[in-house]
């Protein structure tokens, strides 16, 4: 087990807590995305480009800090 979490920081380039709090801030994006696109299901009028938006800047980011694009999670 430990193996496989220390393979994963080298291979994100991070160190334990510095991949935790970033881990933390995306997953509290993801819950807000889901809250608007959530609201948005209901009234199409609210937020209607917020969810889309904040995907694909999160994915921008992704894939701008990709070390190894080879790698597939």
């Amino acid at each position: 087990m430990f193996n496989k979490i220390k393979k994963h920081l080298e291979v994100a380039n991070k160190g334990y807590f510095e991949h935790m709090f970033f881990a933390m801030k995306i997953g509290l994006k993801c819950l807000w995305s889901f809250v608007t696109a959530f609201v948005h299901a209901i009234n199409p009028a609210w937020f209607e480009y917020s969810t889309s938006k904040r995907i694909k800047r999160m994915n921008d980011r992704f894939q701008k800090n990709r070390i190894n694009p080879e790698i597939k999670e």
